[in-house]
């Protein structure tokens, strides 16, 4: 007889039971050989954070089977390159008829001799339905061959889908991407901002209250992985090795969506933020600049700037993790000082005086305004759990407490 758990919607979000963590498990156990999976949606999010574990699957000859819908644009470019390249084999799932049919199912199979683990539910392979978003499924474990039934019905439902389903190939992603079936993660994103309502503020007393949870951020995106365009190649047999993986798997520009670092503000209001990072994601600081800062001094040469300034909800956190301060439509000063390679931006004054040094930034791109930006002075859990997501270490420049930072 089966052995079902549930998750419970606000597992996720609060950090205590996430699908991801349960599929890199599942990706682990040597007495699994097959992974079958068939979702709605698809972005390349998870898919990095689960490569490592992937390449281990692979590289002990198991197999990979995937069927992916691309209905409603939920699916990226990023995440069915990934697939081409690396799973066994990936179907695509798009019905055509007079209503309009959207492909909705979301099962995610590991089978075995001895053993097999499905996840039924709500939860997409997106970061959201993976790690962030309020789901729920169901889990079921069998033991083989008593409950193979169960495996049977289970494997049939993925067959059933694989009906209506047609193999991806690289020419079908061509056609995808022609026909606009399929866009990358930045038009997606550039999507969402051409909606985004104007910044107002709400009368109070108007909004609707609901009761809040804490928001566990998602897991950081792995360091070390910035492959060069260049060698982003489609192959249609199963990558192998760590190494074979690691060279098709597209920048962390195309699926990152928050910064997190730790900052020192200085006495006059400048923010130093890292010419690393930016090096890695361009796009997200809007990288190269076009405007022309205005010295101080007539006789000294203007550096770039971003013009106009980025319009960001500027929030501080104290170590109790409760607002302190709020500037919700400040016009963040974004310069880069081409003589040290430094991109510096320009933060109230109260801001300087609340925050002490190694406090951590969240700059996410924001729904009404072009980044959110919450700090987090050290003290308060957010600041620890945000600081277990910083992966990656700047330059010191001589200093014996390098800053770190990391992208989610």
């Amino acid at each position: 007889m089966p052995r079902i758990t549930i998750q419970k919607p606000t597992d996720q979000p609060s950090g205590r039971n996430r699908l991801l963590d349960s599929l890199r498990q599942a990706l682990a156990t040597k007495d699994f050989a097959e992974f079958h999976f068939m979702v709605a949606f698809a972005k390349a999010g998870p898919l990095y954070r689960l490569e490592s574990a992937m390449a281990s699957w692979l590289e002990n000859g198991k197999t990979i089977r995937a069927i992916i819908g691309v209905d409603e644009k939920g699916t990226s470019k990023e995440a069915l390159e990934f697939a081409l390249s690396h799973f066994t084999e990936t179907h695509i799932a798009h019905v055509v008829g007079p209503f309009t049919p959207t492909f909705h199912p979301k099962l995610y199979l590991f089978s075995g001799d001895r053993d097999a683990l499905a996840f039924i539910g709500s939860n997409n392979l997106t970061v959201g339905g993976t790690e962030t978003n309020l789901e729920s499924h169901l889990r079921l474990t069998l033991d083989l061959p008593g409950d193979g039934d169960t495996h049977n019905e289970l494997i049939g439902a993925w067959s059933d889908a694989l009906a209506v389903s047609s193999k991806l190939t690289p020419a079908l992603l061509s056609d995808l991407l022609r026909a606009g079936v399929v866009v990358s993660e930045a038009q997606m994103r550039a999507a969402f901002a051409a909606t985004r309502p104007a910044a107002t503020p709400t009368p109070s007393g108007i909004a609707p209250t609901f009761p809040t949870i804490t928001i566990a951020p998602p897991s950081a995106l792995p360091a070390g992985r910035r492959a060069s365009a260049a060698s982003r190649t489609k192959r249609p047999s199963i990558a192998k090795t760590s190494a074979t993986l690691a060279s098709s798997v597209p920048p962390i520009s195309s699926v990152a969506q928050t910064l997190v670092m730790q900052i020192v503000p200085h006495h006059n209001g400048e923010v130093f933020l890292s010419k690393k990072a930016i090096d890695q994601d361009p796009a997200f600081f809007g990288w190269p600049f076009t405007g022309l800062s205005t010295p101080k001094k007539g006789a000294n040469k203007p550096y770039p700037q971003r013009v106009p300034d980025p319009v960001v909800d500027l929030k501080v956190f104290d170590g109790k993790g409760a607002q302190i301060i709020r500037h919700p439509s400040f016009g963040l000063n974004t310069v880069y000082y081409e003589t040290k390679h430094e991109i510096r931006v320009t933060v109230p004054s109260d801001v300087v005086k609340a925050v002490p040094s190694h406090s951590i930034l969240v700059m996410r791109q924001g729904a009404q305004c072009d980044y959110e930006m919450d700090i987090y002075v050290p003290g308060s859990s957010q600041y620890t759990t945000y600081l277990q997501r910083c992966n990656q270490t700047m330059p010191s420049g001589g200093s014996a407490n390098p800053r770190n930072f990391g992208w989610l």
